[in-house]
């Protein structure tokens, strides 16, 4: 079998310049772990790029502009574009046990009187201060819905009453 001319190109071509891009792509990775900015992903992409150029034969300066367009375009051009994709995948940010409260219902076991004198309701096993966000008073037993936290009080408001429990209305 007679080697062709590229294969003996890529046999004898020099290798330095290759395994240099290569440690360096690899630190790069290393360091695009370690602060996940996405930047030294795009430069450690350009780096592998520029050790293809060297595989390929071209001279430094040719290996030096393919990591410079490489990088340069990854980091204005497919970065942003990354950035929003993954900004519009992120979860909803996780809130405080008091602050999960915020939207769920409970019963009030201590009449609010007024801002001074907050009643109680008992929400997740616990019992919680609550006031109403007016000021104004509610009976025990009134179901409510938590609207806000204020330190470590529940702000509530009166929830409507299930049909079987609410007070007959008379007809007209």
């Amino acid at each position: 079998m007679v080697p062709t001319a590229a294969a003996e190109a890529l046999q004898f071509a020099p290798m330095p310049g290759f395994w240099f891009w290569l440690i360096v792509a690899g630190a790069l990775v290393v360091v695009e772990i370690l602060t996940l900015a996405f930047f030294a992903a795009f430069i450690a992409a350009a780096a592998v790029g520029a050790a293809l150029a060297a595989l390929l034969g071209f001279n430094p300066l040719v290996q030096a502009i393919v990591l410079l367009v490489l990088g340069v375009g990854g980091i204005g051009a497919a970065r942003p574009l990354l950035m929003q994709a993954l900004a519009r995948r992120r979860e909803p940010v996780l809130r405080s046990g008091a602050e999960n409260m915020i939207g769920q219902q409970a019963i009030l076991t201590d009449p609010i009187v007024d801002m001074g004198h907050p009643g109680h309701v008992k929400i997740a096993g616990e019992l919680w201060p609550a006031i109403t966000e007016d000021g104004s008073p509610l009976p025990a037993t009134t179901p409510v819905i938590v609207t806000d936290l204020r330190s470590t009080v529940l702000v509530v408001r009166a929830a409507s009453l299930p049909p079987a429990s609410s007070p007959s209305m008379p007809s007209v």
